[in-house]
């Protein structure tokens, strides 16, 4: 009896671990904004910080470097576990990344990849598509 309780509380904390969470911040290095047929380049202007927990990462602030604001955010990204590259699939592939759809506005649908090292985003919106790729710092 007392090793099954003991076996119940090591797996009640290792879930409590797992469902703990994760911060990751991130500074945008280059952005690529297409509109009306022409791309422009940009250097980074955002620092983004993204909560991931189970099967979502959360978007919870984004510090513009050129306003010098903070802007509160809480768009949801859901993870997409069936890919292969998913790190809880735990495959030998080279690369783990995990990948995200949210939707940020009203209009716009935004794929997130989030890499050991660096995230890469792309929004569409029915009017121009973003490009953005950031340096992960924390």
């Amino acid at each position: 009896m007392r090793q099954l309780l003991l076996i119940f509380l090591v797996s009640l904390f290792n879930c409590q671990v797992a469902l703990g969470g994760e911060t990751i911040t991130a500074h945008e290095i280059v952005g690529y904004f297409y509109s009306d047929g022409e791309m422009k380049a940009s250097k980074g202007q955002f620092e983004i910080t993204y909560y991931i927990e189970g099967d979502t990462v959360t978007r919870t602030r984004v510090y513009d470097f050129k306003s010098k604001k903070v802007i509160p955010d809480n768009t949801i990204y859901f993870i997409q576990r069936q890919l292969m590259s998913d790190p809880s699939q735990k495959l030998p592939l080279r690369k783990q990344v995990i990948r995200a759809i949210g939707q940020p506005g009203l209009d716009a649908v935004e794929i997130l990849v989030i890499a050991e090292t660096y995230i890469q985003s792309v929004k569409s919106t029915s009017n121009y598509f973003v490009i953005s790729r950031l340096k992960r710092i924390k």
